[in-house]
C-alpha cells in the first residue's frame, strides 16, 4: 500500500469521531490540508459522503479548481451562496480570496467542516495575512493543520457535556421558533403587514441566526390567515433566487398543503411570489408586502427606489461584511429610510440557530477578518481637543500585523465610516506591498486613539523624472512603449495602477504612465469626529507625506454625490473623469480626482481637466443625461473659465427677450444655454435650487413632462413662466 492511501484510511476514521464531536457539540470546524492536490483530493475522497460532491444536491461547496477536485462555484460567484447551507467547504484558491472565505464559512451548518487547501508552506511564509491567520488559527483547538510531508492527526480528547452542547425544546416556543428573538422577528414583520403603511422594517443578523427562516414563518403566518375575501400576493426579492433556498425550503415545511413550482409558492387564498429586483423596478407590483432578503448584496440606489415604490417593506440582511459591501447598508440605506420615512423600525437577531454560541469557526473569522473590531469612543477624551492635538503617523504592515488591539482600532474606523470596506482589506493592508496605511491619533501616549484612517497606493512610474518611452513603474514593472500600446488597446491590464490606466484608457491621456501617483483608496474619519475639519486636514498631512516621496500626483476615486466631489474640489482636486457606467456597490457613476504637486504634474493637470471639460457639455444630453443636477451644478462651478463663451449681441437680445415673453423658448434655447454657463462659473450661484430646472431642462435636455414632474411644475405653461421669471431676475442683479 503507498503512504497517501495508508494516510487516507487513518483520516477517515479519525474525521468521523472528529465530525460527530462538531455535531454534538453543534460547532463548525476548520481542517486545513497542506500538500500537493492529489494528496488533498485522497484525504478527501476518504469521507464517507465525498462522493455526493459533484451530485446537483450536494451539500459540498467547492470553491477553487485544482486538476484533482473540481468546483462547484463561478469564481466570482460566490456572494450566490448567500441564504444556502452545506456540510462542507472545500476552499482552494493560491490567492485565499478573504472575501469569498468569510462568505462560504457562514454556509456551513452545525457539524459542517472547512476544508482549506494549501498546496505548500511558502504560501504561508511570504504572506504576513497567512501568518497572521496561522498564529489565530492555532489558538483554538477545534480547528486543525494536517501536513503531507509531517503527517500527524491530533488526539481527539472525550467530548464533556457543557453548557456549549444544543439543546432545545422548539416545541415550546410560539411558530415553532427556536430563540425569543426570532419568535419577537416574526411578530414585527407581521406588524408591518397589518400595521400603519410606510414604516418598514430592517432585520439585520450575523449568519446562522435564523432570518431568513423569520421570514418565511412570518410568510407562513400571513398565508394561513388569508381569506377569499382578502386575498395575498406576498412578493420576496433578492440578489439571486439560490439565495432564497433556506426561505422557500422552511415556507413547504410550514405549509405543506401549499404548492411550489419554479419561483412560486402558492395557496387557496395567496402566494409568495420571487420577483428579481431589475424587474420589479421595470415594472412595479402591487404587493400586500414586500421582502428584500439579503438586501446589502443589492445595490443602494436600487433598494430606494424599491422603497419609492412599495408601502410595507421589509429589508432583511446580514451584517459583519459577509455580503462584501463593508457596513455599506448601515451606514448609506438606513440614513435614507432616517430621512425619508422617520418612523421605520429595526431589529437585529443576536444569538445563533444554526450553531453554538461561540462557534469556533464563527469567532476565527470574525478575529482574522476583524469583523468583530469595535469601534472606540473618543467622545469624552480629553486628549482630542482641535487638530493640533492629533498626530500624523504611518504604520508598516509588520506593525499592524503585531500589534492586535491598534488593528482592530484601524478597521474599525475604516469599517464604521466607510462603506466599501469589506474582509479582503485586511489581507490587502497586510501583503499588498504597494499600499501604505497612516492615520490621524490622539496625542496621548499611553493609549492613543485613532480617529482617522486612510489607505494609500502607489501607481505609475516611481520616478518624477522617468521619460516618455520606459519607466520602472511602483511595482517594479517596466512600462515601455510596447506595454502602453498593449494596455491602450485593453490587450493589457496592470494590477496597482488604476489612476494611469484609467487615464490612458478612458481619457486618451497618453503620457499618464509618465507620473508617478499616490492614490487615496479609502479615506475614514471617526464618526465622532466627522464634519469638524477632520478630513481636510488629514488630506492636507497625506499630501505632505506624499510630496517627500517626489510623488507628481495625489488621486482619489469615489462614488461621486455632491458633498463627496464637493469635499475633494474644495481641497483644491480637480476632475479628470466621470464614469459612464454607475458603479455596483454604491449606485453612483464614479469620480476621478486629481492634486498636481510638481511643477510638471501642473502643466499635466492643466490639460487633464480641461480635456474633460470639453466633452462634459456635450455627453450631459447622453452619458451624463442622468447625474443629479446638483452633481452638474457643482461640476460647471468648477469649469475652467475659458470654458465659456462669450456672449453675442444676438445672445443678449434672445435672453432678455425671453426674459420679458417675448422670445420663444426654442428660438432663444441656444443663447439660454451660453447664458447659463456663464452663471455656473460664478460659484455663488453653486446651491441655487432654482438653476437645477434650468440643467434639467437646458443642460440635460429632459423632457417638459419629466421635469415637471421632478420640480413639481403643473405642466408646460408653468414651467416656463418659472423659466423666463428666474432669467429675469438674474438679469437684474
Amino acid at each position: 500500500m503507498n503512504l497517501s492511501y495508508m494516510q487516507s484510511l487513518d483520516f477517515s476514521s479519525w474525521f468521523n469521531c472528529y465530525q460527530q464531536q462538531a455535531l454534538m457539540l453543534n460547532e463548525r470546524r476548520l481542517i486545513v490540508l497542506v500538500g500537493d492536490n492529489a494528496w488533498s483530493n485522497s484525504i478527501l475522497k476518504s469521507i464517507d459522503s465525498a462522493d455526493e460532491k459533484n451530485s446537483s444536491d450536494s451539500k459540498w461547496l467547492i470553491y477553487g479548481d485544482s486538476d484533482n477536485i473540481e468546483a462547484n462555484i463561478a469564481k466570482q460567484r460566490f456572494r450566490d451562496k448567500l441564504g444556502s447551507e452545506s456540510n462542507f467547504v472545500i476552499f482552494q484558491d493560491p490567492d485565499l480570496s478573504i472575501d469569498a472565505f468569510a462568505c462560504l464559512s457562514g454556509t456551513l451548518v452545525a457539524g459542517g467542516i472547512f476544508f482549506l487547501l494549501i498546496n505548500d508552506r511558502s504560501q504561508i511564509a511570504e504572506s504576513l495575512f497567512y501568518q497572521r491567520f496561522f498564529d489565530l488559527l492555532k489558538s483554538f483547538p477545534e480547528h486543525v493543520i494536517i501536513e503531507k510531508n509531517q503527517f500527524v492527526l491530533p488526539t481527539l480528547l472525550p467530548t464533556q457535556t457543557t453548557d456549549n452542547t444544543f439543546e432545545r425544546n422548539d416545541s415550546l416556543l410560539p411558530y415553532n421558533c427556536v430563540t425569543q428573538e426570532q419568535i419577537l422577528a416574526v411578530d414585527s414583520i407581521i406588524k408591518v403587514f397589518k400595521g400603519k403603511r410606510n414604516k418598514p422594517l430592517v432585520l439585520t443578523a450575523d449568519r446562522g441566526r435564523g432570518k431568513s427562516t423569520a421570514l418565511a414563518i412570518a410568510c407562513a403566518e400571513l398565508l394561513k390567515s388569508a381569506t377569499k375575501e382578502y386575498h395575498l400576493r406576498l412578493v420576496i426579492t433578492s440578489a439571486d433566487i439560490e439565495s432564497l433556498t433556506v426561505f422557500f425550503n422552511h415556507l413547504i415545511r410550514c405549509l405543506p398543503e401549499g404548492e411550489f413550482q419554479k419561483r412560486k409558492f402558492t395557496m387557496l387564498h395567496g402566494s409568495v411570489e420571487f420577483i428579481a429586483v431589475d424587474q420589479l423596478i421595470k415594472q412595479p407590483v402591487s404587493a400586500s408586502l414586500l421582502l428584500v432578503d439579503e438586501a446589502a448584496a443589492i445595490p443602494i440606489y436600487l433598494l430606494e427606489q424599491l422603497l419609492s415604490n412599495n408601502s410595507r417593506l421589509v429589508f432583511a440582511t446580514t451584517i459583519h461584511g459577509y455580503e462584501g459591501a463593508g457596513r455599506g447598508f448601515t451606514l448609506k440605506f438606513q440614513g435614507t429610510l432616517a430621512a425619508q420615512y422617520p418612523h421605520w423600525q429595526s431589529l437585529h437577531i443576536n444569538e445563533p440557530i444554526r450553531w453554538r454560541v461561540n462557534d469556533p469557526l464563527e469567532q476565527l473569522v470574525f478575529e482574522a477578518c476583524l469583523l468583530n473590531a469595535e469601534l472606540p469612543s473618543i467622545a469624552d477624551d480629553p486628549s482630542i481637543n482641535g487638530l493640533s492635538s492629533l498626530v500624523f503617523k504611518q504604520f508598516s504592515a509588520i506593525e499592524l500585523a503585531h500589534n492586535e488591539s491598534l488593528f482592530k482600532q484601524v478597521f474599525s474606523v475604516l469599517v464604521t465610516a466607510h462603506y466599501q470596506t469589506k474582509p479582503s482589506d485586511v489581507k490587502m493592508i497586510l501583503d499588498n506591498e504597494q499600499v501604505q496605511l497612516v492615520c490621524l491619533l490622539s496625542k496621548e501616549l499611553t493609549k492613543q486613539k485613532v480617529v482617522a484612517v486612510a489607505l494609500l497606493i502607489n501607481e505609475g512610474s516611481s520616478s518624477s523624472s522617468s521619460s516618455s518611452n520606459s519607466s520602472a513603474t511602483s511595482d517594479s514593472t517596466v512600462i515601455d512603449s510596447e506595454l502602453v500600446s498593449a494596455i491602450q488597446q485593453s490587450k493589457r491590464r496592470l494590477k496597482n495602477h488604476f489612476v494611469p490606466q484609467s487615464l490612458l484608457t478612458q481619457c486618451g491621456i497618453e503620457y499618464a504612465f509618465d507620473y508617478h501617483y499616490i492614490r487615496v483608496m479609502r479615506i475614514a474619519v471617526h464618526p465622532q469626529l466627522q464634519q469638524q475639519g477632520v478630513g481636510s486636514y488629514f488630506l492636507d498631512k497625506i499630501e505632505n507625506f506624499a510630496a517627500l516621496q517626489n510623488v507628481d500626483f495625489l488621486a482619489s476615486s469615489f462614488g461621486a454625490t455632491k458633498p463627496l466631489l464637493s469635499f475633494w474640489l474644495v481641497n483644491y482636486f480637480k476632475l479628470a473623469r466621470i464614469g459612464f457606467q454607475k458603479d455596483k456597490a454604491s449606485g453612483e457613476q464614479s469620480a476621478l480626482v486629481l492634486k498636481a504637486l510638481s511643477s510638471k504634474a501642473t502643466v499635466a493637470l492643466t490639460d487633464i481637466n480641461s480635456t474633460f471639460y470639453r466633452s462634459f457639455e456635450y455627453l450631459l444630453t447622453d452619458e451624463y443625461k442622468y447625474l443629479s443636477a446638483k452633481l452638474v451644478a457643482l461640476i460647471m462651478c468648477n469649469s475652467p473659465k475659458l470654458t465659456c463663451v462669450e456672449l453675442s449681441e444676438r445672445d443678449q437680445a434672445n435672453i432678455v427677450d425671453f426674459a420679458k415673453g417675448y422670445g420663444q423658448y426654442s428660438s432663444c434655447v441656444f443663447s439660454l444655454h451660453l447664458w447659463l454657463k456663464m452663471v455656473l462659473s460664478d460659484v455663488k450661484y453653486a446651491e441655487d435650487q432654482d438653476l437645477l430646472v434650468f440643467i434639467s431642462r437646458i443642460f440635460q435636455k429632459h423632457s417638459i413632462n419629466d421635469v415637471c414632474n421632478t420640480y413639481g411644475f403643473t405642466g408646460k405653461k408653468a414651467l416656463e413662466q418659472f423659466l423666463r421669471a428666474k432669467v429675469k431676475l438674474l438679469l437684474s442683479r
